[in-house]
């Protein structure tokens, strides 16, 4: 059989790493991904401070010199002139207020692909994003228009796309694992396992770990019979920071790990703790990580009022998740159920069944 040509992508990025971070991370396991079929990346960082160097799997990256649309359309052609290109957009990522005109500007002429990790935000009157929703909405809507395929996270985000697409097709593609998909061979069965939860992510994640839903940890923990909690992330700012014990079982802070090593600890725990609103699980790399290496995912929201079963996206409490927020006692009654219909609902959508999908709209 011949083998596909060689495709090139430019994938635009707020940053890679260092320092880690979520959707630069997304983006260099898709890059990675895609080159075992014969898709060549080149990223394009959009931070002038980005310190340089390469991208995930030895991908080349070109830093913007300046926030600037002459800067990006510059950068642009260096990294693949004519080639199709993927943003990830994140609004934040790219302007501290999340109104990145530049990045609009500079995306003029071009074969666009753009992916919406977030669309808009908004908040109340004494928040900035109150202020600047209006030019968010704007921006959104101009990259919408100037696109040539749409993609997003969430069944959410198409519903804010759609009146602007003018009919067009919006892909719904929830997040990948971005620390490895195991082999079903070696995804042992919850009662083989260590008796762990990890609390795993960024650490302004974790920091609503240890404040808000420290109540609604130690509950799980006991309900679960964890005996040992494992930190994994970069250090948690703050007076309290990371506790040395919660609900009196020890927490071990192991500061940032490799994908591989992140990997090796979740196939040997029982459980993983994610503090996020359940509507927007589907975007959420910790919790694919979760469902991938067939853990018992158990999420919490700091806010109390939200709805225990609130689904998303095929995502239900008791289904795919366990929802602890500590105002009832007692485990889940099948914890091994419910690890296992995560690890089939990820399936679906794992990063190498997109990395396919994307391999043919490319070609």
């Amino acid at each position: 059989m011949t083998a596909p040509a060689t495709v090139r992508l430019v994938q635009v990025v707020p940053r890679l790493a260092p320092p880690a971070e979520g959707v630069g991370s997304y983006a260099e396991a898709l890059a990675g991904a895609l080159a075992r079929l014969a898709v060549e990346t080149c990223f394009v960082v959009g931070d002038p401070a980005w310190p340089g160097g390469e991208g995930g799997g030895g991908a080349a990256a070109v830093r913007v010199e300046a926030r600037t649309a002459a800067a990006l359309a510059a950068a642009l052609d260096q990294a693949g002139e004519g080639a199709p290109v993927l943003l990830h957009y994140a609004g934040y990522g790219y302007q501290s207020r999340g109104c990145p005109r530049w990045l609009v500007a500079g995306l003029a002429r071009r074969r666009l692909i753009t992916l919406f990790h977030e669309v808009y935000a908004s908040g109340p009157p004494w928040r900035s994003s109150f202020w600047t929703l209006p030019i968010q909405r704007r921006l959104a809507a101009a990259l919408v228009r100037r696109s040539d395929a749409l993609i997003t996270t969430l069944t959410l985000y198409a519903r804010l796309l759609r009146p602007w697409a003018a009919g067009r097709e919006i892909a719904i593609q929830p997040v990948f694992s971005t620390v490895g998909e195991p082999e079903s061979s070696v995804v042992r069965p919850l009662a083989a396992r260590r008796r762990r939860l990890v609390v795993f992510g960024g650490a302004g994640v974790r920091s609503r770990t240890w404040t808000e839903a420290r109540p609604a940890l130690a509950r799980a923990c006991a309900d679960l019979g964890i005996e040992e909690i494992a930190d994994v992330g970069a250090a948690v700012a703050g007076p309290a920071g990371v506790p040395a014990e919660v609900g009196g079982v020890p927490v071990h802070r192991l500061g940032v790990l490799a994908a591989a090593a992140v990997s090796d600890l979740l196939l040997d725990s029982l459980a993983g703790f994610a503090v996020y609103p359940p509507a927007f699980l589907p975007k959420s790399t910790i919790f694919a990580a979760y469902c991938a290496h067939g853990v018992l995912p158990v999420c919490v929201h700091w806010r109390a009022a939200v709805d225990r079963g609130a689904a998303a996206d095929g995502l239900a409490a008791g289904r795919q998740y366990w929802q602890a927020d500590g105002r009832s006692a007692g485990g889940p009654a099948h914890p091994q159920e419910i690890a296992d219909a995560a690890r089939l609902w990820y399936a679906g959508h794992s990063l190498a069944r997109q990395a396919a999908a994307w391999r043919e709209r490319l070609g």
